[in-house]
């Protein structure tokens, strides 16, 4: 975990900041930290944590909207043998998007998540709701944002190993540090 927060910081002086408010830059490509947990409302069982890189390539339609794809590649925390990797397509709704300064967002969009064990994958899809908070500089944006998944596919796989009927919850969040152009 250590070496990506170096990755990360490394970003951050190699890019350098500028606090022009006039400029507008549409683009972004970024790196991150991403983490995700699917919980289950079960004490017996315990809580999925996965963690990794995240990817992204965002677009700013305008101030007030913007598009973002990720790809992320995890690691499950306590059983290293298990690797999901898949991908977040979103849309947001916010303020401060292409113009340097606070930025603040909601929105919504798709997943697919896979993971692998030896042989042995399974997929899970579907709708997300998110947010965040960010800062936009010259040149560097941060942000963080959180997403809340439909859990019902990784419902049905636990209930389907374990036979039982317990509900999950699935939430993501990445710290994502982006070149803006």
């Amino acid at each position: 975990m250590k070496f990506y927060l170096s990755i990360l910081l490394f970003l951050v002086v190699s890019l350098g900041a500028n606090a022009d408010n006039t400029v507008v830059k549409p683009f972004s490509l970024g790196l991150g930290l991403y983490q995700s947990v699917i919980s289950v409302d079960d004490a017996l069982y315990a809580n999925d944590e996965l963690s990794g890189l995240g990817f992204s390539f965002g677009y700013s339609i305008s101030d007030q909207f913007a598009l973002r794809g990720t790809y992320y590649s995890l690691e499950h925390d306590d059983f290293s043998e298990v690797d999901s990797s898949g991908y977040d397509l979103v849309g947001y709704f916010g303020t401060g998007f292409a113009s340097s300064g606070f930025k603040a967002y909601i929105g919504g969009g798709l997943f697919k998540d896979k993971w692998e064990v030896a042989d042995f994958s399974e997929s899970f899809s579907g709708l997300q709701i998110n947010g965040g908070l960010g800062y936009n500089w010259y040149s560097v944006s941060l942000d963080f944002n959180l997403s809340l998944r439909d859990a019902g596919d990784y419902e049905d796989f636990v209930n389907d190993i374990l036979g039982d009927k317990i509900s999950a919850s699935a939430v993501t969040g990445m710290l994502l540090m982006s070149a803006r152009f």
